[in-house]
């Protein structure tokens, strides 16, 4: 799920700056940029016959992770830079069933 998720974010625009990031206890999927904005992203794969979709498997105690996992990345890398980056939460899903992959990218999927 990965591999699209990162294709579809590249043929989008963005830039992978790395990839399955441990931050502390938690592990962020991928961080990419684009312009002035980087994104911790979600990745989130769903067989045809879930129950739920990718999207809504992002529960509070993931989001409570990776929130605290933003917080300590940027006291490592950004909190002494002079024009640091915005910071967004984005979900990638990646569902796939008989048709095919799909892949939907939701920005700002949820905020600190």
């Amino acid at each position: 799920a990965g591999g699209e998720a990162e294709d579809h974010l590249v043929a989008r625009g963005y830039r992978v700056l790395e990839r399955n990031l441990h931050v502390g206890r938690s592990e962020i999927d991928l961080l990419v940029q684009r312009d002035d904005v980087v994104a911790i992203v979600e990745v989130r794969m769903r067989g045809a016959g879930a129950f739920e979709g990718p999207l809504a498997s992002i529960d509070a105690k993931k989001r409570a992770f990776l929130i605290r996992a933003a917080e300590r990345l940027w006291r490592e890398r950004w909190k002494n830079d002079p024009s640091p980056p915005r910071i967004r939460f984005d979900v990638v899903g990646v569902t796939m069933d008989e048709r095919g992959t799909h892949v939907e990218h939701v920005p700002g999927a949820f905020t600190a």
